[in-house]
């Protein structure tokens, strides 16, 4: 395997990682955010209400972030099975 290969593998893996590691972030903001929310207005505090509103948004903002990453993957993943499919076809059109 060549160094761009592995270099590129590595990448890929990164990305996956961190899409992940996004979505829980976010997901952990939302739930905090809500509960501060939540709280905040039960007990009258609007500035405790209104940063639980900005966490819980912020959280909505990395998980899609990380959603995205994801979509993102399995284009690079569709493309590049299809370009597989086509060099396999020139081959074959080639008699190899």
């Amino acid at each position: 395997m060549s160094e761009l290969t592995a270099q590129a593998k590595d990448a890929a893996r990164n990305a996956t990682q961190s899409a992940a590691a996004d979505k829980a972030k976010g997901h952990s903001k939302e739930v905090i955010g809500k509960i501060k929310e939540k709280v905040g207005g039960a007990i009258g505090d609007h500035e405790l209400e209104a940063k639980g509103r900005l966490q819980n948004a912020e959280g909505k903002k990395d998980r899609l972030k990380g959603e995205i990453k994801e979509e993102i993957e399995e284009v690079k993943d569709k493309v590049k099975a299809g370009v597989e499919v086509v060099k396999d076809k020139i081959n074959e059109v080639r008699g190899r």
